[in-house]
């Protein structure tokens, strides 16, 4: 009965459309296989009777995903009409159609993007923020790491500084140049009370990773992300999962529900990120497994807006980590979705994403 007074009085129709931003990042950023100084990313907008839901498609070549292949993917949905008579609440029928629309094709940043407007869309709809939507409490949030990329060792002084003089005790440092050791070294001297993460995205061999597990232990680091190369053996990511004296986090590895229960078999943990897994829904398929199979979970970012950390953010409670820090990588971040007290995540309570 519900469902049916909702039908009587909403016009089941959505109007896509998008634009592409460019944004400037305060610092150039580096990980083991690229370098950026500034990112774009593409806005989606939902219009529904009169409301106005948003998403953002936060894509990377890295997981076979472009500008163009994201708003080629939106174009064909504007004009095939695969959005008509689509109850904004009937997510079951949104997913088969995107399911339908993508062909066996990636498109898991444009879909996240959606995914995000329909939950924002819903929320606005029933005058909830998303959390509370949800049924979880805004109180349980992880902290934040902020990311250190890689650079110069003294570009790595001068990041870590401006990170701890801005409250930020939770640094997460990127590795995989030959002078890992010295920048790891560094940064743990300048900030010997901070809690220290690395992520060395697929940059090691074995040998390599052997040895700096045992660094990193030394230097006590909580844990580290993709260490191996992308098409290690299964025999070295055995080795390693048994030598490490740190936990290791999957990030390369995992990217949909589907690769769950492989990571448990090489990782303590997984880190779950919209652009790769195609957004909240699935986060929370994914987060499920992998408490199920007693993982541990991080949700991450690229470099992106406030608006979709703020999807991911609101959903944080149920991890244990976070590395959301997309936006505050930004010169200006063009959205106000969510704020930070240090690495504290203030979740809004204005409806749907803030």
């Amino acid at each position: 009965m519900a469902q049916r007074k909702y039908l009587d009085r909403y016009n089941i129709s959505m109007q896509l459309s998008y634009k592409t931003i460019e944004l400037d990042l305060e610092f150039t950023f580096a990980i083991s296989r690229s370098s950026s100084s500034s990112t774009r990313t593409v806005i989606v907008n939902l219009e529904h009777e009169g409301i106005l839901a948003r998403g953002e498609a936060v894509y990377s070549r890295f997981y076979q995903e472009t500008e163009e292949s994201v708003t080629k993917f939106y174009d064909k949905i504007i004009s095939e009409k695969t959005l008509d008579n689509l109850d904004p609440f009937n997510h079951q029928n949104f997913e088969a159609r995107m399911l339908n629309l993508a062909d066996g094709t990636n498109h898991q940043a444009a879909i996240a993007a959606l995914d995000m407007a329909l939950y924002d869309l819903r929320c606005k709809i029933l005058k909830l923020p998303l959390y509370k939507y949800l049924g979880l409490d805004p109180k349980r949030c992880p902290p934040t790491s902020y990311t250190i990329g890689i650079a110069d060792l003294d570009t790595i002084r001068h990041k870590t500084e401006t990170a701890l003089s801005r409250g930020y005790n939770i640094l997460k440092v990127k590795l995989g140049c030959p002078d890992d050791l010295k920048i790891i070294e560094l940064v743990r001297s300048l900030a010997p009370e901070a809690t220290i993460r690395v992520d060395a995205n697929a940059a090691w061999d074995l040998k390599s990773a052997l040895s700096m597990v045992q660094e990193l232990q030394r230097l006590d680091v909580e844990f580290v992300e993709e260490p191996l190369k992308l098409g290690t053996s299964t025999d070295d990511y055995a080795t390693l999962f048994s030598a490490s004296p740190i936990p290791l986090m999957a990030d390369e590895s995992c990217h949909t529900l589907q690769d769950i229960s492989h990571c448990a078999k090489y990782f303590h943990s997984i880190n779950i990120k919209q652009g790769k897994s195609g957004g909240i829904t699935e986060a929370l398929r994914m987060i499920a497994a992998a408490r199920a199979l007693g993982l541990k979970i991080m949700l991450g970012c690229f470099t992106e807006t406030s608006l979709s950390i703020a999807a991911f953010a609101h959903i944080s409670p149920l991890v244990d980590y976070t590395d959301l820090d997309g936006s505050l990588l930004l010169a200006k971040d063009p959205h106000n979705c969510i704020s930070f007290d240090k690495n504290r995540i203030v979740l809004s309570d204005r409806p749907g994403l803030g």
